[in-house]
């Protein structure tokens, strides 16, 4: 990002993209309104990798208070075998240590920050406030338009304060970055974003069904180190149809299920959890989605959790648990350490964090589909029963 700031505030003629991204083979590959934090940063003196750094460290700490209150809020108080379990401090640790979130942090990536962001939209639609939902949404899509269909949703369901919190944010800042970087930068970034549809990436962080779909059916040269490559030393391969064609038909199915299946309850945790899941999905059916665009499920486990409780009993509740430990086994640990590299023969071990993800989805889903009313029914029946 400094080398295409560098660049649009230089004395260059030509596209940033067309230079750094196609030319110059440097990965920035991000929308040019994902520039004004970092421009913001440079305006008042932070700009040395050691600042960034430990800004980045203490929006790391700010994550995990935030998300010690939300699981509080959301799961109360806890009892196991009569012993009052610690929540917030446990939440805390969890959100400090969790993979994907370190995993950013070790690397520098602003995503730390994106997931904040995430975290507090949960926490506004917990408490109903649809439009500072939304606002907090367009931030994060600044840098990570996946996001974006949110608002679509949210206009799909009627749900304005949502869509005017989102289109206002949106609106800003498209004006700013375009009087900032010009109408010419943001129409050339359609080029990379034609460019990464059609190829993915290839490295095993790229956790995503075309990241699955490249390892198993490219053959060529390592692409992890390959100069041979679409943009060298990168993990782009080359177009394959029979990868672009399944990721595209996933990636609708994806985009698509939210907007045809909801909750069947109307409480607050319903609405959330709706949210959540629209937005994974909506995360997962991008091409490139990387170990640390995960870090959004942090608050998503919570509110799965609280309906697996709210829902089910007895031995349901306890396979839906332990279905859930399992994925978080599978998203929350470096089962394959981030530096291995990327080996055809390990591809299902190396995409244990999409795995782990796909298997949150299914359980959401179900969840969705089942009542909490359904829960009191059966706890009801059983009383009787026992009677």
């Amino acid at each position: 990002m400094g080398r295409a700031l560098d660049f649009l505030h230089g004395a260059n003629s030509g596209s940033v993209y067309q230079t750094l991204f196609f030319s110059e083979h440097v990965k920035f590959q991000y929308p040019p309104a994902s520039l004004l934090l970092i421009d913001l940063l440079r305006s008042i003196g932070i700009q040395a990798p050691e600042e960034l750094n430990l800004l980045n460290a203490g929006v790391l700490i700010a994550t995990g208070l935030v998300f010690a209150v939300f699981t509080v809020q959301v799961l109360g108080s806890i009892r196991w075998f009569g012993v009052q379990v610690p929540v917030g401090p446990l939440a805390f640790l969890a959100a400090i240590r969790f993979y994907p979130s370190n995993l950013a942090f070790q690397i520098g990536q602003m995503q730390i920050l994106l997931g904040l962001l995430f975290l507090l939209a949960c926490w506004a639609v917990l408490h109903e406030r649809r439009g500072l939902a939304g606002s907090l949404i367009a931030l994060a899509a600044t840098v990570k338009p996946q996001f974006l269909p949110l608002g679509l949703l949210a206009l799909w369901r009627r749900d304005w304060r949502f869509v005017i919190g989102l289109a206002t944010v949106t609106a800003a800042s498209l004006v700013l970055s375009v009087g900032l970087y010009g109408w010419r930068t943001h129409l050339d970034y359609v080029n990379v974003l034609e460019f990464l549809s059609k190829r993915g990436e290839y490295q095993h962080l790229n956790q995503s069904v075309n990241g699955i779909l490249v390892r198993w059916f490219y053959d060529g040269p390592s692409l992890d180190r390959d100069p041979l490559g679409a943009i060298p030393q990168s993990a782009f391969p080359p177009y394959m149809a029979a990868v672009y064609f399944p990721t595209f038909i996933s990636s609708l199915l994806m985009l698509l299920t939210p907007f045809f299946v909801r909750a069947r309850d109307d409480d607050r945790v319903s609405k959330l959890l709706e949210f959540c899941t629209a937005s994974l999905l909506f995360t997962m059916a991008s091409p490139i989605a990387w170990v640390h665009h995960y870090n959004i499920l942090l608050p998503i486990y919570v509110v799965a959790i609280k309906a697996a409780l709210e829902r089910w009993e007895g031995t349901p509740a306890w396979i839906a648990l332990g279905l859930l430990a399992v994925s978080l086994l599978l998203t929350g640990f470096p089962l394959v350490p981030a530096s291995d590299p990327t080996m055809a023969s390990l591809n299902l071990v190396q995409s244990h964090v999409f795995l782990g993800t796909l298997l949150l989805v299914v359980i959401m889903l179900v969840e969705m589909r089942t009542t909490v009313a359904q829960h009191s029914i059966r706890q009801s029946l059983q009383a009787q029963a026992a009677s």
